[in-house]
């Protein structure tokens, strides 16, 4: 008998995880950063029992601590195809696409049984330069970190702080430990380089979203979107989809989301059974959006009559 030992301890898997996917994206020629968990800059940690309080953290606010479950890389949009393929020929399982992804569609996320989960960014969410422009600005600014004894290229120190702020833009706005620790006890001079870099990216609005003032950006497309993450609502999921039809650059982007705003997300419904699902199943999910798409435009319209 196979004696396999305990298993690994996340935080070592994540490390390896990052440094596999660095080999297998330098033997491809595939250009990518990493970004979150073990490629931060130590600068931008929040502190740990019994090491100093970094400045920006004096001002007794608590920070938790950084824990990160997965691999986090943002790769050249036209190099993606050749990064997923080599995954895939790697042991890595495809387990959602970008399409079906998130509300954003920004990252394919996948599965390697020794090696956990990776997600593969195709553009970082709040950025809204020209996927291609955004990540050349985060490249030609990039250095390296190590990790896992692998060089690794990391956005520059600025721009991982921005990208987190970004982040937590999705997560609880102003109550996320890393918009604490990194805009709210952050000097004003700080705050504002990281507006100019904002400007420079393009993702002010995702910025302000993090940081309470979205209410400036009322007239732009993305920002009911933005609120939706960073002040949710009664709404729900109507509410979401409404704002992604609105933050829609182009006719045909707004057509795609409509398509998939009445299709079944197979992915996360795979992901929730563990499995595939089957026909019936997929024709029962769909039956179940229908019914509870049909009580959110009920509430929707209650609530629009009563104004």
């Amino acid at each position: 008998m196979i004696e396999t030992g305990p298993p690994m301890p996340v935080a070592v898997r994540v490390h390896f995880a990052h440094a596999a996917v660095q080999a297998i994206a330098d033997a491809v020629g595939a250009d990518l950063l990493h970004v979150k968990g073990p490629a931060i800059d130590p600068s931008l940690r929040p502190p740990v029992g019994g090491e100093a309080v970094p400045r920006r953290a004096a001002g007794g606010v608590p920070a938790e601590p950084r824990l990160s479950t997965d691999a986090d890389v943002l790769v050249r949009p036209g190099h993606a195809p050749r990064l997923l393929a080599a995954l895939r020929r790697h042991g890595w399982a495809v387990r959602t696409r970008f399409e079906t992804g998130s509300a954003f569609e920004h990252a394919a996320t996948l599965w390697h049984e020794q090696l956990g989960y990776v997600d593969v960014h195709r553009w970082f969410p709040g950025i809204e330069l020209p996927p291609d422009e955004g990540f050349a600005w985060l490249w030609q600014h990039r250095q390296r970190s190590t990790i896992a004894h692998r060089e690794c290229p990391v956005p520059s120190v600025d721009a991982q702080r921005l990208l987190l702020i970004l982040h937590g833009a999705r997560s609880g706005g102003l109550d996320h430990p890393d918009v604490v620790l990194l805009w709210a006890l952050a000097a004003p001079a700080e705050r504002e380089h990281l507006r100019g870099l904002a400007a420079d990216l393009h993702a002010e609005v995702a910025l302000a979203a993090a940081t309470g003032d979205l209410d400036a950006y009322a007239d732009h497309p993305s920002h009911d979107l933005w609120q939706s993450f960073a002040e949710p609502s009664d709404a729900g999921r109507l509410g979401e989809w409404r704002a992604r039809l609105k933050a829609a650059p182009t006719l045909a982007a707004r057509v795609r989301v409509l398509a998939r705003a009445l299709l079944v997300n197979t992915d996360h419904l795979a992901m929730r059974l563990q499995r595939r699902p089957t026909r019936a199943e997929v024709l029962a999910e769909y039956l179940r959006r229908s019914r509870a798409g049909v009580h959110a435009l009920a509430a929707w319209a209650r609530r629009t009559l009563r104004r």
